[in-house]
């Protein structure tokens, strides 16, 4: 810095002729012109720092001279307010420290080279630009339509192949003739009687078709059609023809009141439910006893001190013989042995004999479980319906029906060749013993040994005809009714041939059960 700073100030220059010279080749020579270039330096840099928003003058590092202001050709743009910057300003206050202490050209470049370039719009939001509209054979933006392009109208003839048309008129034929003798096949089951044999899914999915008049308008329509009824109400004055519908007629059941009908009960109308009285434990019932037989003997004690009953008898027994009648059984302990036999054999008759006067006799008995079974029957009547697939082993019969007569059911059972239908009334309770009877005990798959067979006999021939791998029992339903349709007590096993006879046996009222029965059977064959 000495030389520079002596060279400025017009002194000699010390260094050797050949750094003259290539100071005076790489620069002017001139103080003036150093001065002046110099000078023109801190202008640009000034003027760059202003350009980059950044305030902050530049460190002198030695005096210079001030410089005229010059006058600025173009208008600067206005900055934003300090408190309107918000950390736009603190970011500004950052970059202010770090402006150059000096005067270069290399820190204006690189301020020029740190401003910020416009930021670049995406290419994907740029706007498409519309065509022209100079072309009058191009469509608008707003007819152009997004898709594949459409199949060229110009394609090569295609013929059909020879026979196909007689090949779908056979079919058709076919089909008419297939359809005549299905149609036939009904028309002779229904005249025999077995429609409900031909379940065919056509005959089940087909609806009828609608009646020339429901049976609700029956009795308002003359001509039993609806042909009858007009399509606009008559003029006031014009005469109602014979045929016109009797809802607006003198003589139309139609009129003004209301026809409430009669009430049904429900089935659970009849149920009497006695309440409950409160459930003890077992301690709690040991414990109720306890206190009881303490009271009536306390009772007892005092009705013996009050003269009104005779004392007990002592109670001897060989055990307290000594203890009891002390000198007399010293006496004559053979005598006196043989009297408390005596008494001891007494007291056991006694014993029998009252328990004996407590049990029930057979008739008593029965009656009592009359009496339980009407309770039962009291609180509801339950249905239950079962479905065997072959109800043809004898040990299998036995035990349907005898049991169902041991819990006083009433029912019916049809033995038919595809399946046997097991129909059974009664109370709640007996029905769930025998559901579980018949699901869980009795194993179907098992034929067993017929009743008057002995072990070494062979089985008989008609149970061999049957293979009972595949036996199954289900319960298709269960549910209360409102009164018995069968006899009480009575257990009937029959044998049907057709579905006819089933229907026949079971009368309109009972009749569902089979369908339900054999619909299940339907849907679980494979």
């Amino acid at each position: 810095m000495a030389p520079k700073r002596h060279f400025i100030d017009g002194g000699h220059d010390s260094r050797p002729p050949s750094e003259k010279r290539n100071r005076v080749d790489g620069g002017p020579s001139n103080p003036e012109d150093l001065k002046k270039s110099i000078e023109e330096a801190r202008r640009r840099a000034q003027a760059a720092f202003q350009r980059s928003g950044l305030n902050a003058q530049p460190a002198p590092s030695a005096p210079s001279p001030t410089a005229p202001p010059t006058e600025r050709k173009e208008t600067q743009p206005q900055g934003i307010h300090p408190r309107l910057l918000g950390d736009a300003a603190k970011i500004q206050e950052k970059f202010r420290s770090l402006a150059p202490k000096f005067a270069s050209i290399q820190a204006n470049k690189r301020l020029q080279s740190g401003r910020s370039q416009p930021a670049t719009k995406n290419v994907l939001d740029a706007k498409p630009v519309p065509l022209s509209s100079a072309n009058p054979y191009l469509s608008g933006e707003a007819d152009r339509k997004e898709g594949p392009k459409p199949k060229s109208m110009h394609r090569a003839l295609q013929f059909h192949r020879p026979g196909k048309y007689v090949m779908q008129a056979e079919q058709i034929r076919r089909d008419e003739q297939m359809q005549a003798l299905k149609e036939r096949i009904q028309e002779t089951a229904r005249k025999a009687g077995l429609q409900d044999e031909l379940l065919d899914d056509e005959r089940i999915l087909r609806r009828p078709m609608p009646p020339d008049a429901e049976w609700w308008d029956l009795a308002l329509l003359p001509g039993k059609t609806y042909d009858d009824v007009p399509d606009k109400p008559l003029a006031p004055g014009t005469a109602v023809p014979t045929t016109f519908p009797l809802i607006e007629h003198d003589t139309s059941p139609v009129d003004h009141l209301v026809q409430h009908p009669i009430p049904i009960p429900p089935p659970t109308a009849n149920i009497q439910v006695q309440p409950h009285g409160v459930i003890l434990t077992k301690q709690e019932m040991k414990k109720m006893r306890r206190q009881r037989r303490a009271a009536e003997q306390q009772d007892k004690r005092d009705r013996i001190k009050m003269g009104l009953l005779p004392p007990d008898p002592p109670k001897v027994k060989l055990s307290n013989l000594m203890r009891v009648l002390g000198n007399e059984a010293i006496a004559d302990p053979t005598k006196v042995e043989a009297r408390v036999r005596r008494e001891v054999a007494a007291r056991h008759e006694l014993h029998e004999r009252t328990n004996a006067e407590r049990m029930l006799t057979d008739e008593e008995r029965r009656a009592r479980r009359i009496y339980k079974t009407k309770t039962e029957e009291a609180k509801g009547i339950w249905c239950h319906v079962y479905r065997v697939r072959h109800l043809v082993s004898p040990s299998h019969r036995f035990k349907v029906r005898k049991n169902a007569q041991q819990h006083h059911l009433s029912g019916l059972i049809l033995v038919h060749p595809d399946l046997s239908l097991v129909i059974v009334e009664g109370s709640a309770k007996a029905l769930k013993a025998y559901k579980r009877l018949m699901l869980v005990r009795i194993d179907w798959t098992d034929s067993g040994r017929p009743k008057d067979q002995d072990e070494g006999e062979a089985p008989a021939p008609e149970s061999e005809t049957f293979d009972l791998h595949d036996n199954t029992c289900e319960c298709v339903f269960e549910g209360p009714v409102r009164e018995r349709a069968l006899p009480m007590g009575v257990v009937k096993m029959e044998d049907c041939a057709s579905d006819l006879k089933v229907k026949e046996r079971l009368g309109p009222k009972l009749a569902g059960y089979w369908d339900v029965a054999k619909r299940s059977s339907m849907s679980q064959d494979p």
